[in-house]
């Protein structure tokens, strides 16, 4: 399956966002190593976050499915809206989007799939065995390790069995610039989650790719 690399995002990778703020947001899509740091209003796609209208309602997340549109990146929703506490997430099914960042601004809060920030997250499906050490290629300061171990189902018995495991995902926490835990062990086909507490933004990247 697809290189273990937040930067650029291919089918079986997802960054998702949590909205903790009202207001106007924009965001685009781009193939190619660079994101822009901020977004102008007059450009991209919108996101417009309202207050929470009952604060004991669950928080929602809203899923955009990216395509090649021509020559352009699309969402598949233009203009969403949510509220406070939801969360977007940005995926595709489309191999002409593949390799692509996801960047976006408002007042007070920026988001990028290429340095990714506090309340974000990143997920990547792993489709072959072996060991990926990953590292922050920004400070590599922040490293963990993950144990992907092979399957061969013989009898319905066994494949049911993998297919409730893939349903089931392994998850590391990063916060103070330390990765918790510093290794998690799946079997081929599961999902593995990054999950960005706080920090100046950072990515996620296979240590065989950084030489």
């Amino acid at each position: 399956m697809n290189t273990l690399d937040s930067r650029s995002l291919a089918i079986g990778d997802c960054f998702a966002v949590k909205f903790t703020v009202p207001g106007a947001f924009h965001h685009i899509m781009s193939l190619g190593a660079y994101a822009p740091p901020t977004v102008s209003r007059d450009s991209g796609f919108s996101i417009t976050v309202s207050a929470k209208r009952d604060p004991a309602a669950p928080a929602r997340q809203y899923n955009l499915l990216v395509k090649k549109v021509g020559s352009e990146l699309v969402p598949d929703t233009a203009d969403l809206a949510i509220e406070v506490a939801d969360t977007v997430l940005w995926h595709t099914t489309d191999p002409a989007a593949a390799g692509f960042a996801v960047a976006g601004s408002g007042e007070n809060f920026a988001f990028s799939s290429q340095r990714l920030r506090s309340e974000a997250i990143y997920t990547h499906a792993f489709g072959l065995p072996g060991t990926f050490e990953w590292i922050d290629p920004l400070a590599r300061s922040v490293s963990g390790a993950v144990v992907v171990n092979p399957i061969a189902p013989k009898t319905d018995k066994d494949r049911q069995a993998w297919l409730n495991l893939l349903s089931q995902g392994a998850a590391f926490e990063i916060r103070g610039g330390k990765a918790t835990p510093a290794k998690v062990e799946i079997v081929v086909g599961q999902t593995v989650y990054w999950k960005v507490w706080d920090g100046d933004g950072l990515a996620i990247v296979d240590r065989r790719l950084l030489g």
